[in-house]
């Protein structure tokens, strides 16, 4: 034993003091150099173990190799309420995206029959002059029968001011070139009305094809794609339900009139079930999408945010100001339906 105390003595004295002291730091700030899991507790107690409890099992928890770095981030169990509205949050979103798809579709159709809005003018143009001919010819037919009918009228009257019988062949030719009279003028108003309906049609279209091309070009400068702010975590998904024609349009104008109050980049869809905003290109905008999703018994008006697919962008989308825009759509909502004083 007297041999080993000054054995220990020497190599005390070999080790420096300030690297003793920042050996001892690192023992204390990792108590365990075994542990193998590591998990902040509801009252915000970080633990350290080899194993976590049963009762802890619901808090995420990270898995840390020897040296105390972390290897693996474990999400914690979740409780069956938060697995019901994780499946309605992504039923939502897949009907979302279907009506999304759908309007694709018909952008896609839209940019590769037209490439400006100068083709859909001409495009325009010719139709207007069809339908502009085939009513001048409806109107040439309509005012020739109408001399024919003026011609057997006058002469029915000739009879029966002279007394003379009318035959009954006269008064069927007239009735008959009423008749035709009136069906000319059903196909001119016909030809109005679809007239109308294409040019409502196409200045949708350009309207459409202007957004489109606008769209494109914004995209150009700094878009990295988006993220969904995930909703099922901080409560249930943003909705509205209603069950009759009267109370959901009511409630789509209201929840609309909230989407673009509160829109931050341009909406690129606006339809009778859609309303979708650009995708963001600031790390520090939101993007909005509602949907009118029909159901068999009621329907359900739909909020979904959206954020930039950036670090920043993505706690953006956890944040309060997120929060705060998802839980102000019902009362939103409610506000928009209550009737003036």
């Amino acid at each position: 034993m007297a041999l080993k105390a000054p054995l220990i003595a020497r190599v005390g004295k070999s080790i420096p003091a300030q690297m003793l002291g920042l050996a001892l730091c690192g023992a204390l700030a990792w108590p365990a150099a075994a542990a193998t899991y590591k998990w902040v507790d509801e009252q915000g107690g970080t633990h350290f173990s080899d194993s976590v409890p049963p009762e802890q099992t619901r808090m995420k928890r990270f898995r840390l190799d020897a040296q105390g770095r972390q290897l693996e981030v474990i999400e914690g169990a979740k409780s069956p309420e938060t697995l019901q509205r994780e499946k309605q949050l992504k039923r939502l979103r897949e009907e979302t995206e279907r009506l999304l798809e759908e309007q694709r579709n018909r952008d896609t159709a839209l940019l590769r029959t037209y490439g400006s809005e100068a083709e859909m003018q001409l495009a325009l143009n010719d139709q207007s002059v069809q339908i502009d001919a085939s009513e001048r010819i409806l109107e040439k037919y309509r005012e020739r029968h109408s001399d024919i009918l003026a011609t057997l009228e006058k002469r029915a009257a000739d009879m029966e001011r002279q007394g003379r019988a009318v035959p009954e062949s006269v008064p069927k030719a007239i009735e008959d070139e009423r008749l035709q009279i009136a069906d000319y003028e059903a196909e001119i108003r016909t030809l109005e009305d679809k007239k109308r309906i294409v040019t409502a049609d196409f200045t949708r279209d350009m309207m459409r094809l202007r957004s489109l091309k606008a769209e494109q070009e914004r995209e150009r400068h700094g878009s990295l794609g988006e993220v969904f702010a995930d909703g099922a975590d901080a409560g249930a998904p943003s909705t509205v339900v209603c069950a009759t024609e009267t109370i959901c349009a009511q409630v789509w104008a209201a929840a609309r009139a909230y989407v673009l109050a509160k829109a931050e980049t341009p909406v690129v869809m606006d339809t009778a079930r859609l309303v979708h905003t650009a995708t963001p290109l600031s790390d520090q905008e939101i993007a909005l999408t509602l949907a009118h999703i029909v159901g068999p018994a009621e329907d359900t008006v739909f909020l979904d945010i959206r954020c930039r697919q950036s670090s920043l962008g993505r706690e953006l989308c956890t944040s309060l100001r997120v929060q705060y825009l998802r839980a102000g759509f019902k009362s939103g909502i409610e506000a928009g339906m209550s009737p003036a004083p």
